[in-house]
């Protein structure tokens, strides 16, 4: 089914509908890229650096771009590379690896101002699996107090020459233990799971996060923007955040920012939040993917049962309701049918088609500064999308993403 070119028109389809969103200052600089098992049928950027200033650089197809949870699907394809070798497996109860979850609670009462309050030990324990389908407990939101668009402080800490323990005891905070929202295993709740399979990775493997990325991912695919470094050479080449004013207008992004981007302080490698690179070498990743389900990759860097597992719903009845909640809420426009919504090892994904759009089966996730992308392997084609903006899933950005993803399944199957 997947198209080996686009033609002319359909071309000049995608391209209207980027440069229209950001000509008309509707959204920052924009990014679309999009490939098959064969190889890179489309990519177009549109923009400067800076919003509202022609004078400053054009985006192009090597911009680096802050991932944030881009980079989960990365950390889920280091972890199932150690499951292969037989280092852990999805049932390992992770305390063995990570102590600080020997003893979660869950939390079972908030106090006036949305803060935990009351807690329980939790009854099961949390096992590999579970970090990779959020379904372990740990939940960004579980402070209610918390703006609901902003990072908790496990993401905003300077950590310097601290190690992972850190991020653990910033988490569990005064409580008991590290809280979690829901026993282990029973719903869904989108947090710091993938956080803690990186630091599984680092522990089990005795690299670094950022070491083991450039040994078994990226040099075997050839990448070399992705790093949790934002060393000079990638500084330089960086889509600046930008940010939408209440007003709806855009402005340069003023404030401080929301993660330590100084390499001389990265030592706590975040493995859900805190790569960096540009978004055509993360289509290449999600081109191994579809080459991997094809099998016609060179040089696999995960086996087809591994890739299968991350395309294959994963969640009980209850965390899939939860998850259609959430995917209504943060991309209303993608129009997942009531039930159709499914998290595997990895990936969002769809257990029926998306109409005039991703067929059943394909799986995406996004990044919190409007960053998205999908992946179709009954289409045998893969798409990434972004920009840099705050706050995330916002309004215009999404109905662009829906238009291309539309422009892209009319010229596959001419719906």
């Amino acid at each position: 089914m997947a198209l080996k070119n686009l033609t002319l028109s359909q071309r000049e389809t995608l391209d209207l509908i980027l440069s229209t969103a950001v000509s008309t200052k509707s959204t920052p600089a924009l990014f679309f890229g999009l490939t098959t098992t064969e190889g890179p049928i489309y990519m177009h950027q549109e923009g400067h650096k800076m919003v509202d200033d022609p004078s400053s650089a054009a985006i192009d197809e090597d911009t680096v771009f802050w991932l944030c949870s881009q980079t989960k699907l990365i950390t889920t394809i280091a972890a199932l590379q150690l499951i292969e070798q037989g280092k852990i497996a999805l049932d390992s109860p992770v305390e063995t690896v990570l102590p600080e979850l020997a003893n979660p609670v869950v939390v079972v009462d908030h106090d006036e101002a949305g803060r935990p309050r009351t807690t329980v030990p939790a009854k099961a324990k949390i096992t590999m699996g579970q970090l990779l389908n959020h379904s372990s407990g740990l939940d960004y939101w579980i402070d209610r107090a918390a703006a609901e668009d902003d990072l908790s402080p496990p993401y905003t800490h300077s950590y310097k020459d601290e190690d992972a323990s850190v991020f653990f005891k910033i988490l569990q905070g005064s409580l008991p233990g590290v809280p979690l929202k829901f026993e282990p295993g029973t719903d869904f709740g989108y947090g710091c799971s993938t956080d803690c399979a990186g630091f599984v990775v680092e522990r089990l493997s005795g690299k670094s996060l950022e070491q083991y990325f450039q040994d078994h991912i990226f040099a075997p695919l050839g990448i070399t923007s992705a790093s949790f470094y934002l060393t000079p050479a990638l500084k330089a080449r960086l889509l600046p955040l930008s940010y939408r004013a209440k007003s709806g207008v855009l402005e340069q992004w003023d404030r401080p920012p929301v993660i330590d981007q100084d390499p001389a302080n990265v030592r706590v490698h975040l493995g859900g939040v805190g790569l960096y690179a540009s978004q055509k070498d993360f289509l290449t990743i999600l081109r191994h993917l579809l080459q991997i389900n094809a099998g016609t990759a060179t040089n696999p860097i995960l086996s087809r049962a591994s890739v299968d597992s991350m395309f294959t719903p994963t969640l009980p009845p209850a965390g899939a309701r939860t998850l259609g909640a959430l995917v209504e809420t943060f991309n209303p426009y993608l129009n997942f049918p009531t039930g159709s919504a499914q998290f595997s090892y990895g990936l969002n994904v769809n257990t029926t088609d998306l109409p005039g759009k991703r067929k059943a089966g394909s799986g995406g996730w996004g990044g919190w500064a409007n960053t998205s992308f999908f992946v179709d392997p009954t289409a045998g084609v893969a798409a990434v999308f972004g920009t840099q903006l705050v706050p995330p899933s916002d309004d215009t950005y999404e109905r662009v993403y829906v238009e291309l993803e539309g422009a892209v399944y009319t010229a596959l199957c001419g719906e």
